[in-house]
């Protein structure tokens, strides 16, 4: 059992300030050891009003709009939760209490004290196929939940399963069930095999005892029945491509009205002011109000509600949308309407992650390729995070054509010393971007750009894969066109705004990943398609060499990302572990055989194995103290500098990582903010290692001043890095020291014994790794 907790100190990840579509608020860094969420909200499903709370469903996050403070608030697993991605939600006014529903069967049931009870019967449940929980109803302290493998009904007081209908379909098969509702003793179901019912005090479990009054033979996922609600004693369903249905409306069964036509029915919803419709008809999406008269309304225009998925109205008369485009939506008569959308990324996909220090900006890029390097021909654009906000550069926000190209499958980016940001897209070469309206794009036939398509004569097939800028400005382009004898290293001058190519050498027209390296050594993958480990490449002298899986290097030739770390070595990822090149200055000595080295691990539980040895790693980030991420189809790992020590994993199980899969890290040595990117949206952690640039002055201390019984961490950054720290009592007494990752250490307000520190007035003496530079600072520890 756990607890939802109503005021969180973790304001930076859950609270947020009511947007308007004109205004959206930022969102606040997290604390060190903290998380925050960035997941968009606009797209929501289904709502559940919860008395002063209305709880909102959306694709890719979970939320709740307080009525009393006009707020949304993000929930997941740190406020309680046992599971990420919700699938449906419904509120039980008889128990009171919520319904959360997961899209892998799992159940949470949020109770109106606060806590909240996890009911795993369906996530543990053996089936072969999903465990969809399509729509959820109540009726006498029972809820009936339409999942994908038939009908279960859960005790809400009990919180237990008591019954589960499978093979109820024509001649017992199975049957899905999209929807359900109860009127006068009667059950019935919208399923695979049509418009279903059976008496309640029937065996319920014989399929016999279901009568099946409209068949539906498409089934599946074309079945025609998917919505029913109950109104003043009527049952009705949406017929898909067909009017809606009414049962018990004067004529015996089901009996169509005439007013409402829809090609498709989402949600069916009753409500005070008659029954709430949502669909789809002639392209266009639809909110209606079927009154009891038989006469329907329609509920806003298509630009106040462009993609309503569910309506529902409060006892205060007042209407909720859950809409697909922007997301929670309210209104009282129909005519204004307030939107609650969150400052946050367009969408939860994410190709690749930049977070550059300089310009203390984050950019997330959502097109990229597929794992065999298929072009995805996606226009997500890109979104871009700076000073605690999101801009998102998409068509949708930026239609002109001369202010933003929108520009297909955006794979990765880097940024130059002056700020500009130049993005490889996968079919539409390189996009030069300094702001809207100002850029330039680099194609097979922009003159004087030796970029090649991978189709003959087609610029958009020309993909560009990675991107690395050098000490003198120049930007590295790789151009993988798999045309043997071409080159697919090219290298762009932006000062004199020209172009020159390596020369060809063996499978550089197939390349990945790139790195260059402090001699100016360019490290490229070579594709995992047709490619097989890395190859070294000195311009100056022009010489090449190849890594391969032999057994003694690289573990294998699949690689997914190449970094260079602090000290200036090469690190890679592949699909069984990672492995490094310590001194890439020795590559092309004469006769030096030196190779990839797999790093063992030397203390934990994993002592004497290779790291993540047989884990497919993702992606790598290293951090302001030289430390290791990992990114891997198994959670976020963080190991020591030489990667022989675990000190993190982290998982949807002990965290709040909306996935496990990781698609790409990104650090802001700023900050220490570490951006993880994964397959169900993006999160970020605070960690405790940045980079002190410039001349070093006096500690930062934050939260100052803090309280006795602060759960958190004092971050104190901005020493030098990798230098000393020291804080003492004001009479000189020692209380704690360490030595920073990078330019940050926190304090948990403990001294070297543990023990908690008492209220009073603490020194903060930091100096650099020469014991020089030396600065005090100051952290007030007050009493509750």
């Amino acid at each position: 059992m756990s607890v939802l907790l109503r005021v969180r100190r973790w304001s930076g990840f859950l609270s947020f300030l009511l947007l308007t579509a004109a205004t959206a608020a930022g969102q606040s860094t997290a604390g060190f050891g903290d998380w925050q969420l960035h997941l968009p909200n606009n797209r929501a499903r289904a709502l559940a009003d919860a008395g002063n709370r209305i709880y909102v469903a959306t694709e890719d996050a979970f939320f709740f709009y307080d009525k009393d403070l006009n707020t949304t608030q993000l929930l997941s697993r740190r406020d309680g939760l046992y599971d990420a991605r919700v699938s449906t939600v419904a509120y039980d006014a008889v128990t009171k209490q919520t319904l959360v529903a997961y899209t892998n069967g799992n159940l949470d049931v949020l109770r109106e004290d606060g806590t909240i009870r996890n009911i795993s019967d369906i996530f543990r449940k053996r089936l072969t196929g999903s465990k969809t929980i399509n729509h959820i109803s109540f009726h006498a302290r029972l809820a009936y939940l339409s999942c994908s493998f038939g009908l279960v009904v859960l005790d809400m007081t009990k919180l237990e399963v008591r019954d589960t209908y499978g093979n109820i379909g024509r001649n017992g098969a199975l049957a899905q069930v999209y929807a359900t509702a109860i009127a006068n003793g009667t059950l019935f179901a919208a399923t695979s095999h049509g418009l279903m019912r059976g008496k309640l005090t029937d065996n319920l479990f014989d399929y016999r005892r279901w009568t099946i009054d409209l068949p539906d033979f498409s089934g599946g996922l074309n079945a025609k029945y998917r919505t029913l609600a109950v109104q003043a004693d009527r049952v009705y369903a949406g017929a898909d491509a067909s009017n809606v249905l009414c049962y018990n409306c004067g004529s015996p069964g089901w009996q169509p009205v005439f007013s409402v036509y829809a090609d498709r029915y989402r949600q069916l919803t009753a409500s005070a002011a008659g029954l709430l419709i949502t669909g789809e008809s002639g392209g266009e999406k639809i909110l209606l109000v079927l009154k009891a008269d038989n006469t329907s309304r329609r509920l806003g225009t298509a630009a106040q509600v462009p993609d309503p998925q569910m309506a529902l109205q409060d006892k205060n008369g007042v209407f909720y949308i859950a809409d697909f485009q922007d997301g929670l939506l309210k209104t009282t008569a129909g005519q204004q309407f307030e939107k609650f959308v969150t400052n946050a990324p367009a969408f939860a996909r994410s190709f690749s992650v930049l977070a550059d220090a300089r310009t203390n900006t984050v950019d997330i890029f959502s097109g990229g390729y597929a794992d065999r390097y298929v072009q995805q021909d996606y226009f997500g654009g890109f979104y871009e995070y700076k000073e605690g906000r999101w801009t998102n550069f998409t068509a949708q926000n930026f239609p002109d054509r001369t202010q933003y190209p929108n520009l297909k499958d955006l794979a990765r980016g880097i940024r130059t010393a002056d700020g500009t940001l130049y993005i490889a897209a996968y079919g539409d070469g390189l996009l030069q971007w300094k702001g809207l309206g100002q850029f330039k794009q680099f194609t097979q036939g922009t003159p004087g750009v030796p970029l090649i398509s991978a189709l003959d004569g087609n610029p958009a097939f020309t993909r560009v894969t990675d991107l690395a800028a050098d000490g003198g400005g120049n930007v590295w382009v790789v151009n993988r066109h798999q045309k043997a004898g071409l080159p697919g290293l090219h290298i762009y001058s932006p000062a004199a705004n020209t172009w020159r190519s390596t020369p060809y050498f063996a499978g550089s027209e197939n390349l990945d990943r790139l790195v260059l390296d402090d001699n100016g050594y360019a490290w490229a993958s070579q594709a995992r398609l047709g490619g097989s480990g890395m190859v070294c490449y000195d311009d100056k002298t022009k010489q090449v060499r190849y890594f391969t899986s032999d057994g003694v290097g690289l573990p294998s030739g699949s690689i997914y990302d190449a970094v260079k770390d602090r000290k200036g070595d090469i690190w890679v990822a592949t699909d069984k572990g990672v492995a490094v090149f310590g001194d890439p200055s020795q590559v092309f000595v004469a006769g030096n055989s030196a190779n990839f080295l797999r790093p063992i691990v030397q203390r934990g539980i994993s002592t004497g194995f290779r790291t993540l040895s047989d884990e497919v790693v993702h992606a790598i980030a290293i951090d302001g103290g030289n430390r290791k991420w990992f990114g891997t189809d198994r959670g976020l790992w963080l190991f020591n500098e030489n990667a022989d020590e675990e000190l993190l994993h982290f998982t949807t199980e002990n965290s709040p990582l909306p996935s496990n899969n990781i698609v790409d890290i990104g650090i802001n040595d700023r900050t220490g903010e570490v951006f993880v990117a994964t397959t169900a949206g993006l999160v970020a952690y605070r960690g405790s290692a940045t980079v002190t640039e410039g001349k070093v002055s006096c500690a930062k201390v934050s939260p100052n001043p803090v309280r006795t019984n602060f759960t958190g961490q004092v971050g104190i950054s901005g020493i030098a890095n990798n230098g000393y720290v020291k804080i003492t009592d004001v009479t000189g007494k020692l209380v704690y020291q360490t030595r920073p990752s990078g330019g940050t250490v926190v304090w948990n307000l403990t001294d070297y014994n543990g023990r908690k520190v008492q209220s009073g007035v603490y020194l903060v003496l930091s100096s650099d790794a020469d014991g020089k530079n030396s600065c005090i600072s100051k952290v007030a520890v007050v009493a509750n």
